[in-house]
């Protein structure tokens, strides 16, 4: 079981990355999503190039797959929180080991001890 100092320090970068992914898919006074990436179409645009096109496409689907991938770890860093409120927190759901802290200091939203991410 984890000492409650390191359970803290691990809830606290919980809580920074739960902030930092908030902040990035919350779209800005622009429109736009996030810091650096643009989310606004101009598909009624039909008469531009081709080429433009074919890359505003690419972009916007690779910003919602982007998005798909934040909103997941959104729901790990909940989860994770969640458990250390339980008191489950740091235990395996598959085995119901403790997860290894070296895990749990590198990826803090970890539900699975390695052997069972396998």
């Amino acid at each position: 079981m984890l000492d409650s100092k390191t359970q803290n320090e691990l809830k606290e970068k919980l809580l920074a990355e739960k902030e930092r992914i908030e902040k990035n898919l919350a779209p800005n006074e622009a429109g736009r999503k996030g810091v650096d990436r643009e989310y606004e179409t101009n598909f009624p645009d039909i008469d531009r190039d081709q080429e433009e096109n074919a890359d505003e496409m690419e972009m916007y689907e690779s910003n919602l797959a982007t998005d798909e991938t934040l909103k997941s770890e959104l729901k790990k860093i909940g989860a994770a929180l969640e458990a250390m409120e339980k008191m489950a927190y740091g235990i395996c759901k598959n085995c119901n080991q403790e997860i290894p802290l070296e895990r749990l200091l590198a990826y803090p939203q970890a539900d699975t001890c390695l052997d069972c991410q396998k």
